[in-house]
């Protein structure tokens, strides 16, 4: 092997280590609201923390086996249909669909309409790049688990928290178990080291400083205030809201204002308030 080799491996190994630490290290957070009708890539990370990260993914044709060595996905359905699998159970998903899959359980879907799939996803901790695994099964996806399909069968799930499927839009016209007459709330799903809540706010709620959050807007029009800085949101758009002092989140109009909302490390219920 010449010394051309060895400087081309070199340099592949330096890119690798670069672009590893770069996944890992946290973004910067600033107060902001992002809408998804703007974004063109059909996957970007809009915000990360050691703790969690929050990610925009679209497909036009399938979702390819995977798993996650480490990090539990939260994943919100934002549009589009499909069908496949989560664990050993036959899923099918479109918007208002929340999904709940536990590190080392394997997703796969194919996407059954016109439109694109859009996923809004977060996880907990934040993965780096090598903790998605494909699971490798073919074009046709079996019904349920393929670890039998596979030379070496999937890791086994080791969670706090079990895979689910929910719809978000059944909980609409329900009341939530949490919270006072000025807002309220429920945990859709809950680990150790992340959360993602349902809010209504009939008037206002305010966060505890403790931690970063992440919000996705439903319904309805709000008005955010980040410590010295004023945010107005609207229903299909993002809200960063950086751990600072004060963050309170005000109804504006007549619309009930509702939104998800992400936290790692997991919400408390003396976190709102």
């Amino acid at each position: 092997m010449d010394l051309r080799w060895w400087i081309w491996i070199g340099v592949a190994v330096f890119v690798g280590i670069f672009g590893y630490i770069w996944l890992s290290t946290p973004q910067q957070l600033k107060p902001a609201v992002l809408s998804l009708e703007d974004i063109a890539e059909s996957r970007i990370t809009l915000a990360r923390t050691p703790a969690g990260k929050l990610e925009y993914r679209q497909f036009l044709t399938r979702v390819v086996p995977y798993f996650r060595e480490s990090a539990h996905e939260f994943s919100y359905i934002l549009g589009g249909k499909a069908a496949g699998f989560l664990k050993n159970r036959d899923i099918e998903v479109q918007r208002d669909s929340f999904l709940v899959v536990p590190r080392r359980t394997a997703l796969g879907l194919r996407v059954t309409s016109p439109e694109p799939l859009e996923i809004l996803s977060f996880y907990a901790p934040a993965p780096n790049g090598l903790d998605e695994v494909q699971v490798l099964i073919g074009d046709v996806f079996p019904p349920g688990d393929p670890s039998s399909l596979r030379p070496q069968p999937l890791p086994t799930d080791e969670s706090d928290i079990r895979p689910q499927l929910l719809n978000i839009a059944l909980l609409e016209n329900k009341e939530l178990s949490r919270g006072s007459s000025l807002f309220e709330w429920t945990y859709l799903a809950k680990s150790d080291v992340g959360s993602v809540a349902l809010v209504r706010v009939t008037e206002r709620v305010q966060l505890r400083e403790r931690s970063p959050h992440f919000l996705y807007i439903r319904q309805g029009q709000a008005r955010i205030t980040v410590g010295g800085q004023i945010l107005d949101a609207i229903a299909g758009q993002i809200v960063i809201l950086p751990n600072v002092e004060t963050r309170i989140i005000e109804r504006v109009g007549e619309e009930r204002l509702e939104f998800l909302l992400f936290s790692a490390p997991a919400l408390r219920a003396k976190d709102l308030f």
